[in-house]
């Protein structure tokens, strides 16, 4: 089973889709993963290398571009034909719309099936012409029943439509050993790592800083919230080409700046389940390039009661009232839902209990992997 992911950059969808070969692997199928050698005179290759601390070993003969490049894309999909029936493969699966581009045209004319991993958060998102190479997917996995019914309303055969959770290690993110208590006699390193004591009232937003994602609400809902809870520290965990205009000069014109609206930065390996595990509350607005909400599966993995808007997947993921909150794209709703919070330390561990339990029942990758490895069985069996 050969996945195809066009990009070097460890961004969007390609920690789930490593995820998922790795897993795939530890559960004896034979998944290899193709990623790309293009780097664009970058030394490093991050997906590569992080293929690799998981275990899988990349193979990067292949440019796959991010994006649509002809003088590229032709000979991947030449070499790609070369390499499927030389190397024997079965199927290929493919996570981004150039490898998808990529491999149809190398597949034209074979018996070997195609695959594709689909993390859009929304069937709008899918342009037409996307959507009829699609249709010559043997499967497409998706990851919300809204995206499987919004593809199906838009022609695309239902049986081939194949919704599955997004996955989380839930060995790395798992919550605090105790449940938090607001009191300067209760020390969390982490927070005194970052300036923060016991008693400040974190709430943590995970997500590329980029216009699309309502920062804007973001900084409304701080600025009211604020007016109630005293030491209200809303934490923005991300990086961005656009964090200086989108986020961190609104918030220094509001005011808002290192008092209540904080710029960490961006975390990696141990210390950022860590980070999470320092938070009360985590918000959720906007899907990004992995629609499948990855930052909100972690959160609820780690215990944290999650509040979002009812864009993509989120409704779907958070149960409004019972692991977290659903709410309109106010600032209002945002603000008064965070202070009901900060008022309720009960409610926050019980919310955040019930977070952990869905994240536990619904989000295990190996589950997520035998789903993956059924499905290739069936299209195996339709392809003889």
């Amino acid at each position: 089973m050969l996945h195809l992911l066009s990009n070097y950059k460890w961004t969007g969808p390609a920690e789930p889709a490593v995820a998922l070969v790795a897993r795939l692997r530890d559960q004896g199928v034979d998944a290899r993963l193709r990623c790309s050698g293009y780097t664009k005179g970058h030394v490093r290759n991050p997906v590569a290398e992080r293929a690799r601390a998981l275990g899988v070993e990349p193979i990067t003969d292949l440019w796959l571009s991010k994006h649509r490049t002809p003088w590229r894309d032709a000979p991947d999909a030449r070499r790609l034909r070369h390499l499927v029936a030389s190397e024997g493969i079965d199927l290929v699966h493919c996570h981004l719309a150039n490898d998808t581009r990529i491999a149809s045209r190398a597949l034209r004319g074979t018996a070997v099936p195609w695959v594709r991993s689909l993390y859009d958060a929304e069937p709008a998102g899918v342009h037409a012409r996307e959507l009829g190479r699609l249709r010559r997917a043997r499967r497409l996995f998706v990851f919300s029943e809204r995206m499987a019914r919004g593809l199906a309303a838009r022609s695309l055969e239902p049986a081939r439509i194949e919704p599955l959770e997004g996955a989380v290690d839930l060995a790395r993110f798992q919550p605090r050993s105790q449940p938090r208590v607001q009191s300067a006699a209760v020390p969390d390193a982490k927070r005194a790592e970052l300036g923060f004591g016991a008693e400040d009232f974190l709430v943590g937003i995970v997500a590329r800083v980029q216009p699309q994602r309502r920062f804007d609400l973001l900084l409304d809902a701080a600025e009211r919230a604020a007016r109630v809870i005293p030491r209200l520290r809303v934490l923005v965990i991300g990086r961005g080409s656009k964090l200086e205009a989108v986020a961190r000069e609104p918030a220094r014109r509001r005011g808002l700046l290192d008092v209540t609206v904080f710029f960490p930065g961006y975390f990696e390996g141990e210390a950022y389940p860590a980070l999470l595990r320092s938070l009360d509350v985590s918000l959720f607005l906007v899907p990004g390039s992995d629609g499948s909400a990855r930052a909100v599966r972690e959160a609820m993995a780690c215990g944290l009661p999650v509040l979002v808007t009812a864009r993509g997947p989120l409704p779907e993921l958070v149960r409004d009232g019972a692991s977290g909150r659903v709410l309109d794209e106010t600032a209002e709703s945002f603000a008064d839902a965070l202070a009901a919070l900060w008022r309720d330390p009960e409610q926050r561990r019980r919310l955040g209990e019930a977070a952990r339990r869905d994240a536990c029942k619904r989000f295990d990758p190996d589950r997520q992997a035998e789903r993956v490895a059924k499905a290739y069985g069936a299209v195996l069996a339709e392809a003889t």
